[in-house]
């Protein structure tokens, strides 16, 4: 039996819980979108965030969500990218 490729990932967004709908040939940054949108954080850019799996392993936002190895009712965390804006 094929798996579904609609999935609900719950995405932590700078500590608060968002439960995202998202399909599994999207984009990662798609998913991050509507993780920003979700939690109160539109029109960010997604480049400015990182969305890392809870042992801290960073996601590839260009990926597909499936390709990524998200799943149905996976947990994600997704911060403000450190250091964004500049090197030293």
């Amino acid at each position: 039996m094929a798996q579904s490729e609609s999935i609900l990932v719950h995405v932590v967004v700078s500590g608060q819980p968002t439960a995202v709908k998202a399909n599994i040939h999207q984009t990662v940054e798609h998913l991050v979108k509507e993780a920003l949108k979700e939690s109160g954080n539109k029109g960010q850019a997604p480049s400015e965030w990182e969305l890392r799996t809870a042992d801290g392993t960073l996601i590839d936002q260009s990926l597909a969500i499936g390709a990524a190895g998200i799943v149905n009712g996976t947990t994600l965390f997704l911060s403000p990218r450190a250091g964004a804006g500049g090197d030293n």
